[in-house]
């Protein structure tokens, strides 16, 4: 089976939906599930959003997506449909740029641990501490960072699986990052409870994202871990005097495809990835022009 991964997608969810297709389609492949590390910019109207999110949008209208997909035209609800006949929906914890509040509140109303966030039911999020079966691997999800404040490690998730019995789980899917993972200004990258729970937990995939950046592979005792990139980077940083991304092209590197048969796992570099692009993609133009992968 085939399961693919897709890096921080801060709104740009119709990127994400048609890079999953032109994933499928490019390499004629079936995917059984696709997995969003977090970050997916889940907000449920824009007063809602943080100040980050807030001021990214300003230059980057494609991070107002999510906003579209809950109350879709009809030429996106299409669009929507067609991607849902080409690939399963997107399941997707949480990161530190979401509404845990309305999250929470789906997840109680509906007393379920994995929930449609959207009428279209394109994307499904799963509560922090979640076990269960994907493309028959045992797949847990931790979401949220190691940070004092509203975006921390819930300890009720964090705890129910560090007394999961060691080897019982395939799969961990994290929003932050294992301790150690990278520099960044002189500043050791990663989460230490996160690596302490690798540890005990000992799946033997581990995939997050937060850091924006391809890392990996990386080894924590018997766990392969890999980090992927930003799904669609900014257009411009005042960092950077050049424009970075003005086309909002998907990156290379923000997405994994695993094979669960193998255990092969390979981040996604293939040219076709820049097709998705646009600051507002016009999703059934977008997957009409993908061609099937000659036989």
């Amino acid at each position: 089976m085939k399961i693919a991964f897709v890096g921080d997608v801060h709104g740009c969810v119709l990127h994400a939906l048609g890079a999953a297709v032109a994933l499928s389609r490019h390499r004629g492949i079936r995917l059984d599930a696709v997995i969003q590390v977090g970050d997916l910019g889940a907000f449920p109207s824009p007063d809602r959003w943080d100040d980050a999110s807030r001021r990214f949008r300003v230059d980057h209208p494609a991070q107002g997506a999510f906003f579209d997909l809950l109350d879709p035209s009809p030429g996106l609800a299409e669009g929507v449909q067609l991607a849902l006949a080409n690939i399963p929906p997107i399941l997707f914890l949480s990161g530190n740029h979401e509404d845990h509040e309305w999250l929470a509140d789906l997840h109680q109303t509906r007393a379920v641990p994995v929930t449609p966030v959207d009428p279209l039911g394109a994307y499904h999020h799963v509560a922090c501490g979640h076990v269960t079966e994907v493309a028959g691997q045992r797949t847990a999800f931790l979401g949220k960072i190691e940070l004092p404040g509203p975006t921390d490690y819930e300890d009720s998730a964090y705890n129910r699986l560090l007394h999961t019995e060691p080897g019982s789980v395939d799969i961990l899917v994290t929003h932050d990052g294992p301790y150690g993972m990278s520099t960044y200004r002189d500043t050791v990258q990663g989460s230490a409870r996160l690596t302490r729970l690798i540890e005990h937990l000992r799946p033997r995939l581990h995939v997050g994202g937060h850091y924006h950046h391809e890392n990996g592979p990386r080894r924590y005792g018997t766990t392969t871990s890999y980090a992927l990139a930003q799904l669609v980077p900014p257009k411009a940083h005042r960092r950077h005097p050049e424009p970075i991304n003005p086309r909002q092209q998907v990156a290379a590197g923000s997405i994994g495809l695993l094979d669960t048969g193998t255990y092969d796992f390979e981040y996604i570099h293939d040219p076709w990835l820049t097709d998705v692009q646009g600051d507002h993609p016009d999703l059934t133009a977008l997957i009409d022009a993908i061609p099937d992968a000659p036989s």
